[in-house]
């Protein structure tokens, strides 16, 4: 265990993003129905001049696989998604870890979703993959098959994602509001940023999304909302001692404050979910507050490792010495860099021993988080690590 640290001063303060968008033509607005046919304008989004961090798609490559849907043959795969389609739910969105029950087409009486609103309404997620993966998967089938289900299903998709924003630029764990946790702005697991690559993806044309499923106006619309959540992860990253740190694994929608998400997910500064945040910071045009914002969670990163530790999730020793390994721990004290854990009694641990077996091993307390962010900013000139990494 790292020595306790001295409590500093937490506060949030805002920074003010400034992208510029260029455009030709004559824009047209997103249609706001997604029975709306899609219209074709000459307005087209320009990538910027400013030139990205580093190069770290090997980190965030991950976020676009969908080969847990694909099976390489296209009859069944085209079978597959047009079951998908039919689960697809009124506002655009989808639930999660649905693949035995797409073996089969909705029968429209079976719950779509696991989760409903206050109302009943069953509920969208962007938890674990879900949503961006349907809309890749769909939108790689219309690009082989032409299929304009698909093409309707992935624009309807892409309407949940612009409605379930909110006007802060964070997206929420799921739409409509489940009145719990799930409404925070979500980093856990990665939600918003794979959510954002997404956007990215479809803006600049990449994989899939080299088609007509999107109009140039509708891209334009997707570079407002991506703009939007880059400036509320500005915003949101977490400062301790008038230094930029890094992000919790929620944050409040309006104040930006990091908050809890389960019962052992107590607001912290978060290892493992900044890691993909301040890799997509690094993959961005690098405006000043873009690149202040990523090199100070490099620095955080690189102040706060623990070189020598081997973290062992299943025990019975749980941290243990071994010199070619490195640690960063998944929550640290939102005011000051000191570990900790928690259980689903809502209490903090400063020790892993005082929380419950169950908690112990079916949750990930530490890793080497971010080992391969700090390497490749290093080896690509973008930050310079205070010592080798082990």
């Amino acid at each position: 265990m790292k020595k306790r640290s001295m409590p500093v001063v937490f506060r949030m303060v805002p920074v003010t993003l400034a992208i510029t968008m260029m455009t030709t033509g004559v824009a047209i607005p997103f249609a706001a129905s997604a029975e709306s046919p899609p219209v074709t304008i000459k307005t087209e989004v320009l990538s910027s001049n400013v030139p990205a961090g580093a190069d770290v798609s090997s980190l965030l490559q991950k976020f676009r696989d969908f080969s847990h849907f694909a099976t390489g043959d296209l009859a069944k795969d085209t079978a597959y998604a047009l079951n998908i389609v039919s689960w697809q739910m009124p506002h655009g969105g989808f639930y999660k870890d649905m693949e035995e029950q797409y073996a089969a087409p909705w029968d429209g009486v079976t719950a779509r979703s696991g989760w409903k609103d206050p109302n009943g309404i069953e509920l969208g997620t962007f938890d674990n993959d879900a949503t961006t993966s349907e809309i890749r998967f769909l939108a790689d089938m219309y690009d082989k098959t032409g299929n304009q289900a698909f093409k309707n299903s992935v624009r309807k998709a892409v309407e949940f994602i612009l409605i379930s924003q909110y006007p802060s630029g964070g997206w929420p764990q799921v739409y409509p509001k489940r009145s719990n946790y799930s409404d925070a702005v979500t980093y856990n697991d990665n939600a918003m940023v794979q959510t954002m690559v997404l956007l990215d993806d479809m803006i600049e044309r990449r994989g899939g999304f080299n088609n007509d499923i999107m109009t140039a106006a509708d891209r334009i619309k997707l570079k407002n909302a991506l703009d939007k959540g880059i400036d509320y992860t500005l915003k949101a990253q977490i400062i301790n001692n008038d230094q930029l740190t890094v992000w919790g694994a929620q944050h409040d929608p309006v104040t930006y404050v990091p908050v809890q998400g389960r019962a052992y997910e107590l607001a912290s500064k978060s290892g493992s979910e900044s890691v993909a945040i301040t890799a997509f910071l690094m993959s961005r045009p690098q405006t000043p507050e873009i690149e202040q914002a990523a090199k100070a969670a490099l620095r955080w990163f690189d102040n706060v490792r623990e070189n020598g530790t081997k973290y062992n999730r299943q025990g019975p020793v749980y941290f243990e010495p071994d010199a070619g390994s490195v640690i960063w721990y998944r929550f640290y004290n939102v005011d000051e860099d000191v570990p900790f854990y928690a259980d689903r009694d809502g209490l903090k641990y400063m020790d892993i021993l005082d929380i419950s077996e169950e908690r112990r091993h079916g949750y990930s307390w530490a890793g080497s988080y971010a080992r391969n962010l700090l390497k490749l900013a290093s080896d690509q000139g973008y930050y310079m690590i205070s010592q080798p990494l082990p």
